[in-house]
């Protein structure tokens, strides 16, 4: 019989504390209510004692004639805000649809045109190879597909070449791919080549 009773008090001290909190609840709910309706009630009869005066004198209209002329007015400016949006939304989509081929391009076109005066790569230190004997250089830490396309460009295709740098093709070569200086050491393509080239 203890179990029985336990739980009854229980489930009573549990129902006295749920009905606390749901009054407290309640009593707060209503009171915010009654403060945001008051507050309301008290605009709305300011804005009725403006409007009867404005009537008394004849200077202004009712509140809902006011409204009906802007709404048109709103809707329009709120359809230009959404076109311009759209507008802007479009010229972004555009811009990021650009192939990253039709950006190296376009680098490819100012970097030839850039390069007409600079000077020649000494291949006698390094080496001749062509498309033939082709090896996969962004291997290398710090070449990526748009540096091994300029590497190609100019004639250098594998990782014996790399591996025969001199600081004086080294020089040039930071030159004339626009690289920063000293990256090529820092990076130690020199290094990283001898052991791909095994």
């Amino acid at each position: 019989m203890e179990p029985l009773t336990d739980f009854i008090n229980q489930l009573s001290s549990y129902t006295g504390i749920f009905m606390l909190m749901l009054s407290t609840f309640l009593i707060g709910y209503f009171s915010a209510w009654g403060m945001q309706r008051a507050k309301y009630a008290k605009i709305l009869r300011k804005l009725n004692k403006k409007s009867i005066f404005a009537k008394e004198s004849g200077e202004t209209k009712d509140i809902d004639v006011i409204f009906s002329e802007i709404k048109p007015k709103i809707i329009e400016v709120v359809k230009e805000a959404q076109e311009e949006l759209e507008l802007q939304r479009e010229s972004e989509e555009t811009v990021e649809a650009k192939s990253a081929k039709e950006i190296a391009e376009k680098a490819r076109t100012s970097y030839i045109s850039y390069t007409h005066s600079k000077p020649k790569l000494n291949f006698d230190h390094f080496g001749q190879a062509d498309t033939n004997n082709r090896e996969d250089l962004t291997k290398i830490n710090g070449i990526g597909p748009y540096i091994e396309e300029k590497l190609n460009e100019i004639g250098i295709y594998n990782f014996r070449q790399i591996s025969r740098f001199k600081n004086e093709d080294i020089r040039m070569l930071t030159e004339l791919i626009d690289f920063f200086p000293g990256r090529i050491e820092r990076d130690d393509w020199v290094g990283q080549a001898e052991e791909l080239n095994d």
